[in-house]
């Protein structure tokens, strides 16, 4: 008889909602693009940009891993920008490379002092001239990756003015057009509206296969993700298939599902002693459920209630994993709150990724969530169907 573990979903998954795959499978087209991408930018001493987009739980900062995984064994250096500010910043961009602060000595209106040590005269208070971002740049001779992980939020946390937009913007500029003598890759991934933003600051012509949206993974790459934590991690006795089968019609190729509910999958096969057991895939498929709502009350913890109904009311009977047409969302949105607050309301349903862009239409990019949804507006009206219905206190 399987054994129930004591951990809760969400201890079992939350330090695997980013950074490195414990276990990679897929992206080669990808991957291969940037490869070339590095290996072209040595040759031209010069650079580019690759933005990735992507819905949450898709597997962005896995990518940017092994991204960073490909110039490392290049001999590249890789510095992750933390905040944005190094790219208006030089100061801030000379600390991210681990260079101190030096002194650039031009000749202008000077004191003239005397060495205590050889009786020299010494020009003294010359006017320091502070390097650009772009100087420091032109500067650091070895290849170098600039990775900016979860661009959305440090935006949003680190909003530039005018002055350093303009400077990010001709930062941006430089990096993807090569124009700084020396091998630069700006790597950025982010939700929504990642690739438009970056498209405001002048990457509008990308290389070809250097602007991508991460969907869900082939389901040879999916199973073979499971198969690997069933087998390497949980060490389970006899062949899995079965239980890969099942857990992927319930991950349906998503990364952030893949790791949860293989995580969970090989705590239970190690609390059976590696044993699959029905009553253990019966326990995993309760808790992935659990974990998986969890994670999708999270994703709209920033709208109000009525917010998230609205939407849901609108794309109730599009099945789900299908598109649908922007003014299905928007229409509503306009008729309860106005146009500007239904435009903003839209974007931000993009950014956080409830939404996103499917080809010339839209849809909700993780098919289990617009289940989900379906089933909390169904709840929703139930409860409130049933407080219509319950009769006044005296």
């Amino acid at each position: 008889m399987a054994k129930a573990q004591s951990a809760s979903p969400e201890t079992a998954t939350a330090t695997f909602d980013r950074g490195p795959a414990r276990y990679f499978h897929g992206r080669e087209k990808i991957l291969n693009t940037f490869d070339e991408l590095a290996e072209n930018a040595v040759k031209a001493s010069g650079g580019s940009t690759f933005i990735v987009q992507g819905a949450p739980g898709a597997g962005k900062s896995a990518l940017l891993y092994e991204c960073e995984k490909i110039v490392r064994g290049r001999g590249w250096d890789v510095v992750d920008l933390v905040t944005p500010s190094p790219l208006w910043d030089p100061a801030a961009l000379r600390r991210a490379l681990g260079f101190g602060m030096t002194r650039n000595v031009v000749m202008g209106i000077v004191d003239v002092v005397t060495n205590k040590f050889t009786g020299t005269n010494l020009i003294s208070n010359i006017p320091e001239v502070t390097p650009t971002t772009i100087n420091v740049l032109e500067k650091y001779k070895k290849p170098l990756l600039l990775i900016l992980d979860e661009a959305h939020t440090l935006w949003e946390a680190h909003k530039p003015n005018r002055e350093q937009t303009g400077t990010i913007t001709s930062v941006l500029n430089a990096i993807h057009n090569g124009k700084l003598g020396t091998p630069v890759i700006f790597l950025a991934a982010g939700l929504g509206e990642t690739i438009a933003t970056f498209r405001e600051w002048g990457i509008s012509r990308p290389s070809e296969g250097c602007s991508v949206e991460l969907g869900a993974l082939s389901k040879e790459s999916e199973h073979a993700v499971i198969q690997d934590w069933l087998t390497k991690e949980a060490m389970v006795k006899g062949a899995p298939t079965t239980w890969i089968g099942i857990i992927a019609k319930e991950t349906q190729g998503w990364p952030k599902h893949i790791t949860s509910y293989a995580r969970i999958a090989s705590d239970q096969i190690k609390t059976d002693n590696g044993e699959m057991t029905a009553e253990g895939i019966a326990l995993v498929l309760e808790r992935g459920k659990e974990a998986r709502s969890q994670y999708y009350e999270k994703r709209v913890d920033d709208f109000e209630g009525d917010e998230v109904i609205c939407l849901s009311e609108a794309i109730a009977d599009i099945r789900s994993g299908m598109s649908f047409k922007k003014e299905l969302v928007l229409s509503p949105l306009t008729e309860k709150y106005g146009a500007d607050k239904a435009k903003n309301l839209f974007r931000k349903f993009s950014e956080k990724g409830v939404i996103s862009k499917d080809g010339l239409l839209h849809s909700v990019p993780i098919p289990s969530m617009h289940d989900w949804m379906k089933a909390e507006l169904d709840r929703t009206r139930k409860k409130l169907e049933q407080s219509m219905e319950a009769p006044p206190e005296n």
